[in-house]
């Protein structure tokens, strides 16, 4: 017996290695698979893949974001940094990604460690990161465009929040890691892309909760009296600067933004930190999309949101609009966004990109982002008195979002068809895949592409001059990478319905359990927020996506891929706390 209590004890002081060496070998593994996989670019994508490239060859070349035009500051920086930096450092753009994932798993699994029983547990984290679906798939991993880094970047930020919850009676030395990179990060995330608000109201109340603990102590009870209340409060010095390092992202991401905006009026004359999602261009669209046409199309067809016969309006009901009044009929008679007539009408978000450009063709969106301003300014002051007066009138539709189209009671059945497709994207890996992509624009972009990232993109490029596409046969990384993603579509429904179950019971624990009721409490409030963060980001794809009823499934499967690793973390939270439940002790109870 004695001897098998030395052979135990000497394999738990060995485990370490053994753990450490797993995950060295298996973030190698990892690493080579980013490193192998075969990416691929649309260069014909002119406000999207080409328009991140064009900005990071410029952004090295000392240029800023380039000439000034239509689509110069119509995105986010983030990504485009992120692809000068890779160049800068004379990394692949595989390896530099491959490595930020990686970053995002061990801190996702390292903010953890307060509540896991043992190492083991902290491996199994980090390894269901690393692995996931969603670093694998091809929107999310091999096409080179901004969603591939929005994933680790929300990995980061929760890992973060999660990491200063768990030490927040810790010293300031203990939280202080975290919360410095979550100053970096989260202005980093920002502006990734136009649409980051989601994850705002999760960052703040993680936040606030944590400041508000610290306050009270960890004995804080409620009583009776004020006053009794008030004695449990104690100010120290290790409580003042632990509160005072709450500010710090609030901080970075103010000076973060102040510097953009700088830079832009610098370079540019306009400050901005985008001039289609915000500012005048962004209020033009919203007088836009709530304008009444007077026609019945709004009820036949929600796939528009600004149709011909609104945008005529407009250009009655303002001078300054009035006159570009040829632009928007060449728009529609003449212009490739139409196919010169063709298209009777633009649906969703598009008319906007083709307004910018045909208002370019009048001379705007030249270098001159001040004029261009001022311009979208009168109109919109124009349209505003318009309404006012009661010469232009508003549609009945409910509104979501300022810049998003609205809905009345007949889209609800969509919309909640879109709901349900996007729940089914996130929880259970939905279409997820990897390779069969090909690289498509001019030999010359492409490989111009090639240079900057240090990936190999012609190998899969598509020359439009000839006919025939050529068969892309899946590489072996990517077979792999498939076989992963099958593991998990697979046990996902085995997963989720014993994560709820475990919820389940853990609420039960809250109110039975004789220890880590607090815990418990905790990691269900932790829990809820995950769920209710998820279903707020789904909710908003689902509302701006569902205009296109026919591109539902392509649509999903490129924006609802951030709803994952806040799903797998609600998944990861209550399981831990499940692994802290005493067995022994609980049939005791039962009995």
């Amino acid at each position: 017996m004695k001897k098998m209590q030395a052979v135990l004890t000497y394999c738990k002081g060995k485990a370490i290695y053994f753990i450490l060496g797993t995950a060295i070998i298996l973030t190698l593994f990892r690493l080579y698979l980013y490193y192998k996989a075969t990416y691929s670019i649309d260069m014909t994508a002119a406000y999207d893949d080409q328009l991140f490239i064009h900005h990071a060859q410029n952004l090295l070349k000392g240029n800023w974001l380039g000439d000034y035009d239509s689509k110069t500051l119509s995105k986010g920086i983030s990504y485009s940094l992120f692809l000068a930096l890779a160049n800068k450092l004379h990394l692949p753009y595989s390896i530099l990604f491959g490595s930020f994932n990686i970053l995002a798993s061990f801190l996702m699994a390292l903010s953890l460690r307060p509540i896991a029983k043992n190492r083991g547990y902290l491996l199994i984290i980090y390894l269901y990161f690393l692995f996931s679906p969603i670093s694998f798939t091809t929107e999310y991993s091999t096409r080179i465009y901004r969603n591939a880094i929005v994933i680790p970047s929300v990995t980061v930020i929760v890992a973060c929040l999660l990491a200063i919850y768990f030490r927040k009676y810790r010293s300031i030395k203990s939280i202080l890691p975290w919360i410095t990179i979550l100053a970096i990060i989260f202005p980093f995330y920002w502006f990734i892309r136009e649409d980051s608000i989601w994850l705002l109201p999760f960052v703040v109340m993680a936040l606030l909760i944590s400041f508000i603990q610290i306050i009270i102590g960890p004995d804080f009870k409620i009583k009776k009296e004020k006053k009794l209340m008030a004695a449990q409060l104690e100010i120290n010095k290790q409580k003042v600067g632990k509160l005072c390092l709450f500010v710090l992202p609030a901080v970075t991401f103010m000076l973060t933004s102040q510097f953009l905006g700088h830079k832009n009026e610098e370079v540019y004359g306009l400050n901005t930190l985008n001039d289609r999602s915000r500012g005048e261009f962004a209020q033009v669209m919203k007088n836009l999309i709530r304008l009444d046409d007077g026609t019945d199309i709004n009820e036949k067809n929600s796939r528009i949101w600004v149709s011909h016969e609104a945008l005529n309006k407009a250009v009655a009901a303002s001078p300054t609009f009035s006159k570009e009044a040829d632009r928007i009929n060449e728009l529609y008679t003449t212009h490739a966004w139409t196919e010169a007539g063709k298209v009777k009408e633009l649906k969703g978000d598009i008319i906007f990109w083709a307004l910018r450009d045909v208002i370019s063709e009048s001379g705007y969106y030249h270098n001159n982002a001040k004029q261009t301003n001022d311009f979208w300014k009168k109109v919109n002051e124009e349209l505003a008195k318009a309404y006012e007066t009661g010469k232009l009138k508003k549609k009945k539709e409910f509104y979501l979002m300022g810049t998003g189209d609205g809905k009345i009671a007949s889209d609800v059945p969509v919309l909640l068809d879109f709901f349900k497709t996007a729940y089914a994207y996130n929880l259970f890996y939905k279409d997820f895949h990897q390779g069969g992509n090909y690289s498509f624009g001019t030999h010359n972009e492409v490989e111009q592409a090639q240079k900057l990232l240090r990936v190999p993109l012609l190998n899969n490029w598509i020359n439009s001059e000839d006919p025939h596409t050529p068969v892309l046969v899946l590489s072996r990384p990517a077979k792999i990478a498939t076989s992963f993603i099958t593991l998990y579509q697979k046990t996902s429904g085995v997963i989720l319905i014993f994560s709820l179950v475990s919820s389940l019971f853990l609420a039960i624990g809250v109110f039975h359990a004789k220890k880590d009721k607090k815990l418990y409490c905790s990691i269900l409030v932790i829990f809820l927020g995950l769920v209710l963060t998820q279903f707020l980001f789904l909710f908003g794809v689902s509302w701006f996506c569902s205009y296109s009823p026919e591109q539902k499934e392509y649509f999903l499967s490129v924006y609802t891929g951030a709803g994952v690793p806040i799903m797998q973390t609600a998944i990861v939270l209550i399981l831990l706390g499940m692994s802290r439940v005493q067995w022994k002790k609980a049939k005791n109870v039962k009995k």
